[in-house]
């Protein structure tokens, strides 16, 4: 594949753009002059889209978007629970004669979704994005198609999953991993010029902490920082690939860029080689919050036997904590690893690698802690929820 001509501004498709990771990358494109980025945003036409997407725009970091970096984004109302991505005949043929690349990271990332509605999402809508996207090949002006997964798409395997493998025969914990499995399956078999980025846990910036959104690795800790936390069906061996979302997208940028990760998947997670355990990320949470450790049990005991009885002797935030934390229990005893060869055979030269969680915890929880887990800004007044069933959330 040729190299893009530096001189002609790339028009990026962007789906996901107010979602955890697309807004980082939104922030990200903007400021760079080769960039145009339209992003299919969930709204009732393309003035609220555009809304919705200025409110992102509104809240980029580390800095300020200036008038120039916010003019190079623009919206247009797209669902991809429709036909056609919900866009006009006339709106569609005319994006797919623009788009050099398309960046699909919208989906459901919510764990208790019933199978079907995960499907219609992140299976269904993907296969509509292939198909504007097979149109924009057939157009003569894509290069390249960069697909957003999940390392979890192991489901319920152990051990080292390497990059390239696609293997559903051990099952799923949940219905985003089965539906994020059936969607990587789509775009390998497109025939279209794809990289499939797997993200394992991605919380907050390693330099400053900030974080749009408090899932996975957040809501644990927060319940040990409140002292919610006394039994934990956890174990104290098992593995947790945590990375941070600058990581992500410098890593992402790089690979993308690069015409030999065309037809190739790649783990953007921690690997063997920077990954953390529940044990030190347990004791991580215990120091910085001067707590009394938790009592760990093994989360079939706890499941089946500890949990119920819990569930009659507790009422209140303990009782929604137990109803919550549900979905959190398979990974609190996992045993794969996801191997990075690939990534790192490309970002290492360029002296790129994720950093040890060690190294920028305290970040994390100062700015959890001072945005009171997502409920203001630091300092400021309350924040709202972000809008929409879509996006690319923390962590999955």
């Amino acid at each position: 594949m040729e190299r893009p001509d530096s001189s002609i501004p790339e028009t990026v498709l962007l789906t996901g753009a107010t979602g955890f990771l697309g807004r980082e990358l939104l922030w990200r494109l903007v400021r760079r002059p080769s960039y145009r980025v339209v992003c299919l945003v969930r709204a009732k036409d393309d003035a609220d889209a555009y809304a919705r997407l200025s409110r992102v725009l509104d809240q980029a970091r580390p800095e300020p978007l200036t008038a120039g970096q916010r003019a190079r984004a623009t919206a247009i109302r797209g669902d991809l629970t429709e036909g056609e991505l919900g866009l006009a005949p006339g709106q569609r043929d005319q994006l797919a004669g623009t788009i050099s690349r398309v960046i699909h990271g919208a989906a459901t990332v919510d764990w208790a979704t019933p199978l079907e509605k995960a499907r219609q999402i992140n299976v269904e809508g993907t296969r509509r994005v292939v198909e504007l996207v097979k149109l924009a090949q057939v157009r003569g002006v894509l290069r390249r198609f960069d697909y957003i997964s999940t390392c979890h798409v192991c489901g319920r395997r152990r051990g080292r999953i390497p990059e390239e493998s696609l293997d559903g025969a051990a099952g799923f914990f949940n219905h985003y991993e089965e539906s994020k499995f059936e969607a990587e399956q789509l775009v390998r078999s497109s025939g279209l010029p794809f990289a499939t980025f797997r993200l394992s846990s991605v919380v907050g910036d390693s330099r400053t902490g900030y974080s749009s959104t408090f899932r996975v690795m957040y809501w644990p800790l927060k319940m040990l920082s409140r002292g919610m936390a006394w039994v934990v069906p956890a174990d104290r061996r098992g593995i947790v690939d945590i990375v941070p979302v600058d990581y992500v997208c410098d890593a992402l940028e790089t690979l993308s860029a690069e015409p030999s990760a065309r037809g190739k998947t790649f783990h953007l997670a921690a690997g063997p080689e920077y990954s953390s355990t529940i044990g030190e990320l347990l004791e991580l949470g215990v120091k910085t919050f001067q707590v009394r450790p938790p009592l760990l049990v093994p989360p079939s005991l706890f499941f089946y036997t500890l949990r119920p009885l819990l569930y009659l002797v507790t009422w209140g935030k303990r009782r929604e904590m137990l109803r919550k934390g549900r979905v959190y229990v398979p990974y609190f005893a996992f045993r794969a690893a996801f191997d990075t060869s690939q990534a790192r055979a490309a970002l290492e030269p360029r002296d790129l690698r994720p950093p040890l969680v060690q190294d920028y915890f305290q970040r994390l929880i100062d700015y959890a802690i001072s945005s009171d887990w997502g409920k203001r800004e630091p300092g400021g007044a309350a924040t709202a929820a972000p809008a929409g069933r879509s996006g690319q959330g923390a962590g999955r």
